[in-house]
């Protein structure tokens, strides 16, 4: 300020106040904020940035990734229950729109029970022809045992008439045996044919003088009277044959009668 007493002296430059200066008792500011700065850089120091971060991040995620958890085990729950109803209602539910469309479609109502009448009667048709299978086994069940047993027939007829045929040569065999003429090597011959009939085939002769009378396996060509008791054979005229228990020809005999 100009001094009114000397107004051309020069104006004293006023003090500015130090803006720095601070009131008696306190400390600088400038060593204030330094140490200030210095507690904050040794917690740093103590918690690394990056470190409190994730923590921060994990503390942050996990009640989200619990939430989900127990989402999803909620979800599958009640899907699981869904399923659970739903099958167990499934037969009712078929039954009651079944039973529903029936009255609503009165066409598919009568195609339904004209297919249950032609499944009723394919079954029909199935018993009679297991039926008619059963009927045809068994009579070729009896058809084979027929067939067995008229074999086994025809190969006895079979034997038979080749046996027939042989008893002429066996009628002239014994012939000659009983005249004396079956000697050498034609009696060895004639000996062995009559085992292998008899061993093969049950050819055995029967029949000779002596023996008692019996009218169904002897044939009496004539009879004369003697003697006593039954009437006996008096003498053979030609030997009988038989297969087994089987007369294949009767004795021809002489039946010697009692008075």
């Amino acid at each position: 300020m100009k001094d009114p007493l000397h107004p051309t002296s020069e104006p004293e430059p006023e003090k500015q106040a130090d803006s720095s200066a601070s009131p008696a008792g306190q400390p600088p500011a400038t060593e204030a904020s330094e140490a200030t700065a210095g507690s904050q850089e040794k917690k740093a120091e103590d918690f690394p940035a990056d470190a409190t971060a994730d923590s921060a991040l994990a503390d942050s995620e996990k009640p989200k990734e619990v939430a989900k958890d127990e989402n999803a085990a909620f979800a599958d729950l009640a899907a699981r229950l869904g399923e659970d109803i739903a099958d167990a209602s499934a037969p009712a539910e078929e039954a009651d729109s079944m039973a529903e469309e029936k009255k609503q479609d009165p066409e598919s109502a009568a195609e339904i029970d004209q297919l249950k009448a032609q499944v009723a009667e394919l079954k029909d048709q199935l018993a009679r022809a297991r039926a008619e299978t059963y009927n045809l086994q068994q009579e070729y069940s009896a058809y084979v045992k027929r067939s067995k047993n008229d074999m086994s027939a025809h190969h006895s007829e079979g034997q038979k008439a080749v046996l027939q045929v042989l008893l002429g040569v066996l009628d002239d065999v014994q012939a000659a045996r009983d005249a004396g003429d079956l000697k050498g090597p034609f009696e060895a011959i004639a000996k062995k044919l009559e085992n292998t009939l008899e061993t093969n085939f049950g050819l055995t002769r029967y029949g000779s003088a002596g023996e008692e009378f019996d009218p169904n396996v002897h044939e009496a060509l004539m009879a004369q009277s003697g003697g006593e008791g039954d009437p006996s054979i008096a003498q053979v005229l030609q030997p009988g044959y038989k297969v087994g228990e089987n007369v294949l020809r009767a004795t021809k005999v002489i039946v010697n009668n009692p008075d």
